[in-house]
């Protein structure tokens, strides 16, 4: 402590959550509503929020939405798909049930708060849709939950970061130390929730935890720090081996990238920067298993080429498709060229090796076989009519997913897989919810996860809480 920090004693809290994103504002708003009172959220950003204000989506089966619009969304089925997804591996099937289990009943709570949502796919084909995007993304949402949460009491502590969760003799939670400018505050507490985000800010965690990570990978979310791993280790909490990295196809932030539709479209033609096509490109409809392809080429770039012929089918679904094409070309991301050489110019490439890429392609759409990768053959259309476009991607990480060990009560484990006793944790700093490739199927978990988990640690909190009074 320097000399001119000053210490602040005798503050008591019944629940302090560190973080006041998605997950911390729901556990917060959560045990508010049952009555608990002195809830403290502890902020370390100007604003609340975190990368929920910059969400989409979440996730959610058994919903109103979906009960309105006929949509059969069961949670066993679900179930089922992300363990199938996992292969049984990494993931609790305990935590993935009271996940899916409390989903519906999240949009419910949502809903009776003023939120309306529209029901979104993925990918075309994505059967059930489980994707809820409230009117106003995430933003709106948390407004919400800011405002609820301030109307039944609960403080909001800004830029104010915790730097130690305290134990007691007897093991359990009994304070946190927080920092705010220079008053260093000790909170008294026999129950914290951890809700402070992922660490996609933290270059070291992100070598530790993907041996793909480079230096330069564009972020779309906060650079947040792993603070949470960081305070459960130190308070003996068990940390997990591995972590999930969120990963998006190429967008200039999260809600505007116009040309996202047609860079993925399965009639592109997929080429590296070597001017070598890597992939059946019908796997552009799912989203995280076509970045992974990506992360493995040169330079973890890859272009989406089309012709004037293709270009003329996308302008049906987006008329003024080609001024936004020529808007794109001065921001860097889209070449329109005359030639294939002058297209391999732009990329990097050496113009033979595109120029027979092109050619082997355009052999198999006249053939109407792939014999590279199987591409179904209504897919297979030709490039020949220029000019040609081509779409810069680039592989774009949004968040990380883990590792502080919960149960599916939201409880911290300790490292002999005990619960520490006042101690829980919420949203995408925990594990055990998520295998390594982000599941397709279960599109917008991890806003949805934020929410839920958030819900459930509240829940039980407020009942450790009442029991410890």
């Amino acid at each position: 402590m320097t000399a001119k920090r000053a210490k602040s004693k005798g503050i008591e809290a019944k629940l302090v959550i560190i973080g006041g994103g998605g997950a911390g504002l729901s556990a917060a708003l959560t045990a508010a509503e049952m009555g608990a009172t002195d809830i403290i959220v502890v902020e370390k950003r100007r604003s609340p929020g975190g990368n929920t204000a910059l969400a989409g989506g979440l996730f959610a089966c058994e919903s109103p939405v979906q009960a309105r619009e006929k949509i059969i969304a069961d949670k066993d089925s679900l179930f089922k798909k992300a363990m199938d997804w996992a292969h049984w591996s990494r993931i609790d099937p305990a935590i993935i049930r009271v996940f899916l289990g409390k989903s519906g009943d999240t949009i419910r709570w949502l809903e009776e708060k003023g939120l309306e949502f529209n029901l979104v796919r993925l990918y075309p084909d994505q059967q059930p849709p489980v994707q809820h995007n409230p009117r106003g993304n995430g933003e709106k949402l948390v407004k919400v939950l800011v405002q609820n949460c301030r109307d039944l009491g609960v403080q909001i502590l800004l830029q104010s970061s915790c730097k130690k969760i305290i134990r007691g003799k007897d093991g359990n939670v009994a304070g946190v130390l927080v920092l705010k400018g220079d008053a260093e505050i000790e909170i008294k507490t026999g129950c914290v929730i951890i809700a402070t985000g992922g660490f996609a800010g933290n270059r070291e965690l992100l070598k530790k935890y993907f041996p793909s990570y480079c230096d330069g990978l564009a972020l779309s979310g906060l650079p947040l720090t792993g603070d949470g791993l960081f305070l459960a280790e130190e308070a003996g909490a068990a940390i997990e081996d591995f972590a999930t990295m969120i990963k998006e196809g190429p967008r200039l932030d999260l809600h505007k990238w116009p040309l996202m539709i047609y860079e993925r479209d399965p009639a592109t033609l997929w080429v590296n920067k070597d001017g070598k096509r890597f992939t059946d490109e019908t796997i552009g409809s799912h989203v995280f298993e076509s970045v992974n392809m990506m992360l493995r080429q040169p330079d973890k770039v890859s272009y989406a080429l089309f012709d004037a012929t293709i270009r003329k089918t996308f302008e049906e679904r987006m008329p003024g498709l080609e001024k936004a094409l020529g808007v794109e070309e001065g921001k860097g991301r889209v070449k329109l060229a005359a030639s294939w050489e002058e297209m391999a110019h732009w990329i990097g490439a050496e113009p033979e090796v595109l120029k027979d890429t092109i050619t082997r392609y355009n052999d198999f759409c006249r053939r109407e076989y792939d014999a590279d990768f199987a591409k179904e053959k209504k897919y297979l259309r030709p490039l020949e009519t220029p000019p040609y476009y081509a779409i810069k991607g680039l592989a774009v990480m949004l968040d990380t997913i883990g590792g502080i060990r919960i149960n599916e009560r939201m409880e911290v484990l300790d490292r002999q897989n005990n619960p520490i006793t006042g101690l829980y944790a919420a949203g995408v700093a925990t594990s055990g919810w998520e295998s390594e490739t982000y599941c397709s199927d279960l599109s917008a978990s991890a806003f949805g996860f934020a929410i839920n988990s958030g819900r459930i640690a509240g829940e039980n909190a407020v009942g450790h809480v009442n029991n410890y009074q």
